[in-house]
């Protein structure tokens, strides 16, 4: 592995944090989201953000803390404005679509993203005081390009991939545009001083075998090898809701595996490098109800991942109504066990 990863994390223990741990659950998250009127002035506040990040982490003992921020936050290098709606979730201002992707009529301004980086050498130093590192992240090209051509996601994301199938010039710009404004943002976030940055292709499972080369696996190739040639050492975790096993080579430049909960991860063992680190997998929906069915899966997720670097994680983010005393009983099940 040439990367890190076993300096940043003892996998003599199992490591743990959750995607969008700093989040609703938590009601000093609540409080602190009463003092502004929209998500991304929150996610420009410096001060808030580097308190989000910490809490969990302070709270509850993660391992790392994952910057507060959002996959759509970049759409703004493109002046494409983004709207969170309480219970429906994002809206995209796409009205500028041909003009920005098919006449390439713009400049991609970075100048509204410095609050981010801003942000995580603020947090850095309180996590380096207490020996925790920090995670930065972007969402995939596909994923990204999914929320902006959709404005409000449709079931199946039909829009987006009637785009992908009838417009591939269009699409492939939409792509390749995204592609250099990621590894910029992922760049920028290592200079800053995250240890570990995460891509996330939620929706990448929706596309055809065709599309999901073109507009999914090369454009993350492409990414990852661009910051490998940066950054050797800096660990790439790679999150996806499918993990095609035909592009064994996709995985060169990668050193974790996030995995969903649709799957046993004990499966790709063998199936996959044997240097990547596993991270996964509980379904969050069991940690919202906790109990003895959480318990069991924790168990046997620990179990199948023994003698493997493995960092424990859940299948998706947290959900928001998910109690506390769940999160903490998970935590004690995954500290009690060994790596």
């Amino acid at each position: 592995m040439s990367s890190n990863i076993k300096n940043i994390f003892d996998f003599n223990t199992v490591p743990i944090w959750f995607m969008r741990q700093a989040g609703r659950y938590m009601y000093e998250y609540n409080d602190i989201k009463k003092n502004f009127n929209s998500f991304f002035k929150m996610c420009r506040d410096t001060d808030a953000v580097k308190e989000i990040t910490l809490l969990p982490v302070k709270k509850f003992g993660f391992d790392a803390g994952i910057i507060f921020s959002d996959i759509l936050i970049i759409l703004e290098c493109l002046d494409v404005k983004v709207e969170f709606i309480p219970n429906k979730g994002p809206l995209v201002d796409n009205k500028n679509l041909n003009k920005i992707f098919l006449e390439k009529n713009y400049n991609i301004n970075y100048e509204g993203l410095k609050p981010v980086y801003k942000s995580i050498r603020k947090t850095k130093n309180s996590l380096t005081e207490i020996n925790k590192p920090l995670i930065g992240f972007a969402g995939a090209p596909w994923t990204v390009a999914a929320y902006y051509l959709e404005s409000t996601l449709t079931k199946d994301l039909t829009i987006a991939r009637k785009v992908a199938y009838e417009k591939p010039e269009l699409m492939h710009n939409i792509i390749d545009t995204l592609s250099e404004i990621i590894i910029e943002h992922l760049s920028n976030q290592i200079n800053a001083g995250v240890d570990i940055v995460q891509i996330f292709d939620t929706h990448s499972n929706i596309l055809d075998y065709l599309a999901l080369e073109a507009y999914s696996i090369e454009p993350i190739r492409k990414i990852c090898k661009e910051i490998k040639k940066r950054y050797p050492k800096v660990p790439i975790s790679y999150f996806s809701k499918n993990i095609n096993l035909n592009f064994n080579d996709f995985f060169d430049h990668i050193d974790i595996i996030s995995f969903n909960s649709s799957v046993r991860m004990r499966d790709y063992i063998g199936k996959l490098p044997k240097e990547l680190v596993f991270q996964g997998n509980l379904d969050p929906i069991k940690l919202l109800v906790g109990g003895k069915e959480m318990e069991k899966a924790i168990l046997e997720i620990l179990k199948d991942m023994q003698g493997k670097d493995f960092i424990f994680n859940l299948g998706h983010g947290i959900l928001p109504k998910t109690p506390r005393e769940n999160v903490i009983k998970c935590i004690k099940l995954v500290k009690e066990s060994k790596g």
